[in-house]
């Protein structure tokens, strides 16, 4: 891995798809010394939300339809993907053992972060003041939208089970009914020396090429 950003995660794989694919880097990795920032940005400015923008000026200038755009990550880049179908209506997130709450995942990378996309803010001060940059949930109740996902869960990582899937699930129950909700497809698999890794390479482009199809 380089000394520092820009960081383009399986941009190895590029040739192996049939599509054209766009790869980025989180702008909020040069506000600090950290390797995951999940897009948050700034308080004036949620990275993920100006990345969101970008994708559809260059949708435009393409001419291709949100129902062609498929976002794809794991673990944060899971995380990151539903925001941006959210953000770009239409579009379809393929995730794999993703964080759908911040505050639920490790403590030490979490809190880096917050310290430097939320300077001198505590923990339940970025919950209460930026919750729908931190939840999943929350933020598709504040878009009032809810995006077609795929989503990937190794069932043998009791912590992604307890801290993130189920509930992920469980609130997304509670979602208003005047809510544009899409499918969510949960597979399970179950891999104990994966852990919280992603399936392997050729596993995601298989997902990712019936992801496409949802």
């Amino acid at each position: 891995m380089p000394a520092g950003p820009p960081y383009f995660q399986r941009h190895s794989w590029m040739n192996e798809f049939e599509d054209s694919i766009i790869y980025y880097n989180d702008p909020t990795l040069y506000l600090g010394k950290v390797s995951l920032a999940w897009g948050q940005g700034t308080s004036d400015r949620f990275y993920l939300k100006d990345i969101a923008v970008l994708i559809e000026k260059f949708m435009k200038k393409a001419q291709v339809n949100s129902s062609n755009v498929l976002f794809y990550g794991s673990s944060g880049g899971g995380f990151m993907s539903m925001f941006l179908a959210g953000y770009v209506k239409g579009a379809k997130a393929l995730v794999n053992n993703p964080q759908t709450c911040l505050t639920k995942w490790l403590k030490t990378p979490v809190r880096q972060v917050f310290n430097i996309s939320y300077p001198n803010l505590t923990e339940e001060e970025v919950l209460t003041l930026y919750g729908e940059r931190i939840n999943v949930v929350k933020f598709f109740r504040h878009i009032n939208y809810v995006p077609k996902v795929y989503y990937l869960q190794n069932g043998a990582f009791q912590y992604d089970m307890s801290n993130h899937l189920l509930p992920f699930l469980t609130d997304l129950q509670d979602m208003p009914d005047e809510c544009e909700i899409n499918n969510i497809k949960v597979e399970l698999y179950y891999n104990p020396k994966l852990k919280h890794a992603a399936v392997s390479k050729q596993e995601t482009i298989d997902y990712v090429n019936m992801a496409k199809k949802i």
